[in-house]
């Protein structure tokens, strides 16, 4: 049971004197309908509910919770009282330079939307395209909060904080494209549409890069998500995907994560002694972070931090999450730093970059890929750049 909770959550249960006194915490579940049914029999209070990504937030006394964490069903708990993990220290363990910022690169982002968060259009609005295949709306809005959380990891620039929370590519365009829903749940025509948008807009729009913080059962070698990521790919598009919030099980990749071609994510917990300090000797895996193999070959490809990080909110200034949908645009906004190195680079050769320029921590590749990206490394690989 040790391992299903995030040790910022057993520092609060530590001082709570009561097991009647409620406490808020994030799960991240195998099975989303199970869940559902044994929190509804236990009583236990849903306060929201992230179906793509598997997870749920609840309020709970620490009874429900010692209970909860008896059930095969519960993969991860973790803390939402209270930040450990930060995108400034994140930054500072992927190596990631000041002057590197993704400046004239567009990240495409598929998710719930993005709100016109200070970080996101202050000085310069770089919310340059809003794509509403939801609700038809014109005006950049997010009725989850998913998708501008995504957006500020891979491309906010901190202003709000002072720096601290700015993301890895903080002056990369942003295109956003609403195909999930306020629920967070989307079709596979949604995001097949959207991934059309990307096929037939990218030229006009600078778009290098996509972020799929989503997935779904995959359906073997046909499926219609992996195969439009595919697409995107020949077309000299970046795609980088979610492996899944469905650890420690082995062949949990969600789709299109298990597409061969694409750049697939999982996500670890760096376990920090404090806001500012890390220990690269205390890196594990994350619990819910989903493994592989898929379709008979490794997956994740690479691994970032994705527990309780911290980015932009939509009704606060920033608030925090965890999962590999945080990992994702990570490892997307570093594909912005590349593009901006070299604009032309072919996906297949930026994905070779980023893979060996990688350090693991378990040498399983069905666990971490080919681990941790060094980006000071990959961007000073002067052979290509």
């Amino acid at each position: 049971m040790k391992n299903k909770i995030d040790k910022n959550l057993v520092q609060v249960l530590s001082v709570i004197s009561s097991f009647q006194e409620d406490l808020e915490c994030i799960i991240y579940v195998g099975d989303f309908d199970i869940a559902l049914k044994n929190l509804s029999k236990d009583k236990i209070k849903i306060q929201a509910t992230f179906p793509f990504i598997n997870a749920l937030s609840l309020q709970l006394n620490r009874k429900k919770l010692n209970k909860l964490l008896t059930y095969n069903f519960v993969k991860y708990v973790s803390s939402q009282t209270h930040v450990f993990a930060l995108m400034n220290v994140a930054k500072k363990i992927l190596k990631i330079e000041e002057n590197a910022t993704g400046k004239d690169i567009s990240v495409a982002y598929i998710d719930t939307g993005v709100s016109p968060h200070l970080d996101f259009v202050l000085g310069e609005n770089r919310i340059i395209k809003f794509i509403d295949l939801i609700n038809n709306r014109v005006f950049a809005y997010d009725d989850n909060g998913h998708g501008t959380f995504v957006c500020g990891v891979g491309s906010g620039n901190g202003l709000m904080s002072n720096k601290k929370y700015a993301g890895i590519a903080p002056k990369s365009n942003i295109v956003a494209i609403k195909a999930l829903n306020e629920q967070g749940e989307a079709n596979s025509i949604k995001i097949l549409e959207a991934m059309q948008w990307i096929y037939d807009n990218s030229d006009k729009y600078g778009i290098k890069v996509v972020c799929m913080s989503f997935g779904s059962e995959p359906l073997g070698a046909n499926d219609p998500i992996m195969k439009g990521a595919e697409e995107l790919w020949k077309n000299g598009i970046t795609v980088v995907a979610a492996a899944g919030n469905s650890g420690p099980e082995y062949e949990t990749i969600k789709s299109p994560g298990v597409s061969p071609k694409i750049i697939t994510v999982g996500g670890f917990n760096d376990n920090r002694i404090n806001d500012y300090t890390y220990n690269e000797k205390f890196f594990e895996i994350a619990e819910f972070s989903s493994r592989g193999p898929a379709l008979k070959r490794f997956k994740p490809d690479v691994i970032a931090p994705s527990v309780n990080i911290v980015s932009c909110g939509t009704n606060e200034p920033y608030t925090s999450l965890s999962g590999t949908s945080v990992a994702a645009p990570m490892i997307a906004g570093v594909c912005a730093l590349s593009y901006e190195k070299n604009y032309n680079i072919k996906p297949d050769v930026l994905k070779k970059l980023i893979t060996g320029c990688s350090k693991a921590i378990t040498y399983n590749n069905n666990v971490e890929g080919f681990g941790i990206p060094d980006v000071e490394q990959l961007l000073n690989n002067k052979a290509v750049f």
